[in-house]
């Protein structure tokens, strides 16, 4: 039997429910395009295994995979190494995809210049409530992972999504830098559309999405964008110091400018919030600066002294 032209990657852990809604809008049958096309893999990450009983059961058609417990990029990278299709398409747990997602895919994939595809995400139940998170994408240009398809060898030939990042903040944009860098080409399919429904936060996930900001110093690191690892860890902090406080100056603006949203009231919540723990939010990004800086560079000096080994690479 010759393998499927699409695999289906499905990063998981400890949402069993969310993930049943996502299987079952991947069922064969449900999709428009064949079911002999496309296979669908989940890579768990949960330390307690209840997700594989449950596609044992209910969703016999998808593989279930034990992911390496080291954040999303990981367990995305853990999944296409179980992948046996010509494109890696990614979608997350809390994503629905719409019955031509697939199908949708698979009528662009016939350009041979095209190396990736971006596909349009929808809130189908947005409301004006800060503790709610979803995401979208209607016009392309962010590079979600929750909505992508790429060429499995340019995957491989960037070596996945780089397992640095412990959470999900930041990696898909390093992914999408390395993806341009290399000047591969992309296009965005608004036919190829996932449905992302919003969840429940709380002050919790408010923090969580707060602190998350440690990953931004990380991502600059990567992309040498303005943190640079062969100039001293005091020339990063003072720097970072700077363009934090720029960045604060700037959202504030944008928040003026578009003060007539419909969503006011998220907009005005998050507006103090930022304001409010900024003098939190600022040492804390600087601590993380200075201790990626070191650790950043004892990890380059460790792979100079060693067999050499793609930085971002994890083994395929």
């Amino acid at each position: 039997m010759s393998p499927p032209k699409f695999s289906v990657v499905i990063p998981t852990c400890h949402r069993n429910d969310l993930l049943a809604r996502c299987l079952e809008s991947l069922r064969p049958g449900q999709e428009l395009a064949e079911s002999n096309s496309y296979e669908v893999i989940v890579t768990d990450d949960a330390r307690e295994l209840t997700a594989e009983a449950m596609i044992r059961v209910q969703f016999p058609w998808a593989r279930w995979v034990q992911g390496p417990s080291r954040g999303p990029a990981a367990n995305r990278n853990n999944g296409v190494r179980h992948a046996t299709g010509e494109w890696i398409c990614f979608i997350d747990d809390d994503c629905i995809a719409s019955k031509e997602w697939i199908a949708a895919f698979h009528n662009a994939s016939i350009d041979e210049s095209i190396d990736l595809m971006e596909g349009q995400t929808r809130i189908p139940d947005k409301t004006d409530n800060p503790f709610e998170h979803a995401v979208f994408n209607r016009k392309g240009g962010t590079y979600w992972s929750c909505n992508l398809a790429i060429r499995r060898e340019r995957f491989l030939a960037l070596g996945g999504f780089d397992e640095d990042f412990l959470e999900a903040a930041s990696e898909d944009m390093e992914f999408a830098h390395r993806f341009h860098a290399h000047h591969f080409q992309s296009k965005f399919y608004p036919e190829a559309l996932v449905y992302h429904p919003v969840r429940p936060i709380g002050w919790r996930g408010i923090w969580k999405r707060l602190f998350q900001v440690r990953w931004t110093a990380l991502y600059h690191y990567k992309v040498d964008d303005s943190l640079h690892l062969s100039d001293s860890s005091m020339r990063n902090i003072l720097y970072a110091f700077k363009d934090m406080i720029l960045d604060q100056l700037r959202l504030t603006w944008r928040d003026i400018q578009r003060w007539n949203s419909s969503y006011w009231k998220s907009r005005l919540f998050w507006f103090l919030l930022r304001w409010v723990s900024f003098p939190i939010i600022l040492p804390y990004y600087l601590y993380w600066v200075y201790r990626y800086h070191g650790q950043l560079n004892a990890k380059r000096r460790g792979e100079e002294t060693k067999a050499p080994a793609a930085p971002h690479a994890p083994s395929f």
